[in-house]
C-alpha cells in the first residue's frame, strides 16, 4: 500500500465535517491534509467578499483548533470561492483522496446524502470518503465500513 501524500476535506460548521478532519488528519500517515471552506458568495457579484472570507477562515481555524496541537501543524487551511462540489473535485485533482462528512438527510425511512457528497462520489478524481456523524474518533474504520454506499 502507498504512502498518503495529500487528503483534501471539506470543512463547513457541521459536527460531521469536523470528524471528516479529524478522520483525515489520523489517515494521513506523515502526509499533509488540507481543509477547504468553500465560499459560495463571489465577490463579482456580492461587492466585498473579505467579509465571507474571514468568516469561512474562521469556520476553518474552529475546526483546526479542535485537533491535537501536533495535527494541526499539518492542516493547511485553504478558503476558495465557487459551488462546493465543482471545487473540491477540483483541488482533489492533485490529492490521494478527498474526505466529507456525510450529512443524513432521512426522507420517509430512506438516509439522503447531500447533494455536494453525491456530485463528489460522481466526479472526484481519486477516492472519496464520506465519514457519518460521530465517526471521527475511535472505532470509526468499523463503522465507516457498514456505512459504505455505492454512488456510480
Amino acid at each position: 500500500m502507498g504512502r498518503t501524500k495529500k487528503i483534501v476535506v471539506g470543512v463547513d460548521a457541521s459536527p460531521a465535517s469536523a470528524d471528516a478532519l479529524e478522520w483525515a488528519v489520523r489517515h494521513a500517515g506523515d502526509g499533509t491534509v488540507q481543509a477547504v471552506a468553500v465560499c459560495r458568495m463571489h465577490p463579482d457579484v456580492c461587492g466585498d467578499g473579505n467579509a465571507f472570507h474571514t468568516a469561512h477562515r474562521r469556520v476553518l481555524r474552529t475546526a483546526v483548533e479542535k485537533l491535537d496541537p501536533a495535527e494541526r501543524a499539518r492542516v493547511e487551511q485553504v478558503v476558495v470561492d465557487g459551488e462546493p462540489g465543482p471545487a473540491l473535485v477540483d483541488l482533489a485533482r492533485d490529492a490521494d483522496t478527498l474526505v466529507l462528512g456525510g450529512h443524513e438527510y432521512h426522507r420517509t425511512d430512506v438516509a439522503v446524502v447531500g447533494s455536494v457528497v453525491a456530485y463528489c462520489v460522481r466526479h472526484a478524481p481519486c477516492p472519496v470518503v464520506v465519514v457519518p456523524v460521530g465517526a471521527g474518533g475511535e472505532g470509526a474504520d468499523a463503522r465507516l465500513h457498514g456505512a459504505a454506499r455505492e454512488f456510480r
